[in-house]
């Protein structure tokens, strides 16, 4: 009988230290996250080209590329006949089809698009989570979770980071109708000469352009 309890007892301290080694391997979800926010926080500026794909119960929508370039607070995103760009003050939104624009107040801006901004006060906006880690395309991506601690469009975005450069590979993100946001990097260069008159929008580069104020 005495065997038996020694047996039982071995068995449950086995599996106790099993328990304990697998907490203890996994990752600290803010220092990933704090390295990814001083990567971006170092650099003067960026570019990046990316491809967009929105599915809905995983049938695709709309498949999108574009070019992203980041400076500070500002881009200027082209994706197909379209310009979003954030001068730092306002949005405004360039549709090529309609000779369209429109501006926006800047605070209104969603950040899926300036992967820095999306990190910012990320412990205020997020619960965090460390998911797994996982080969992509000959890269190891830590995945990390973050759910929104108020009320937003997407119950959830999920980020891989590229666990060697620290910089975000791809944002998805998740609405509650089953819709889901593909954001995926497909070259980043950072620092890049970018001119600060990029960001504004030049009324004589779009001649009889229809503006709407929104602001």
């Amino acid at each position: 009988m005495q065997s038996k309890k020694n047996v039982i007892f071995i068995f449950f301290f086995f599996t106790c230290s099993l328990f304990a080694q697998n907490q203890k391997a996994i990752p600290q979800v803010a220092p990933i996250i704090e390295k990814t926010v001083q990567k971006y926080q170092a650099l003067s500026s960026f570019s990046v080209d990316f491809s967009m794909i929105i599915e809905n119960n995983n049938k695709t929508i709309q498949s999108l590329k574009g070019v992203l370039l980041v400076k500070k607070d500002k881009y200027y995103l082209t994706m197909e006949d379209q310009i979003i760009a954030n001068d730092g003050k306002m949005v405004w939104n360039y549709q090529k089809s309609i000779n369209e624009v429109s501006f926006f107040e800047a605070d209104e801006d969603f950040s899926i698009f300036h992967p820095a901004k999306l990190l910012n006060n990320w412990n205020k906006e997020y619960d965090a989570k460390f998911i797994r880690e996982e080969e992509q395309q000959k890269k190891q991506m830590i995945v990390v979770d973050l759910k929104p601690k108020k009320q937003s469009e997407f119950y959830k975005i999920r980020i891989f980071i590229d666990k060697n450069s620290a910089y975000i590979q791809q944002v998805k993100m998740y609405e509650p109708d089953n819709t889901t946001l593909t954001y995926s990097i497909s070259k980043f260069t950072p620092n890049v000469t970018i001119a600060d008159g990029k960001f504004i929008f030049n009324k004589k580069e779009y001649p009889n352009v229809q503006i709407n104020d929104m602001r």
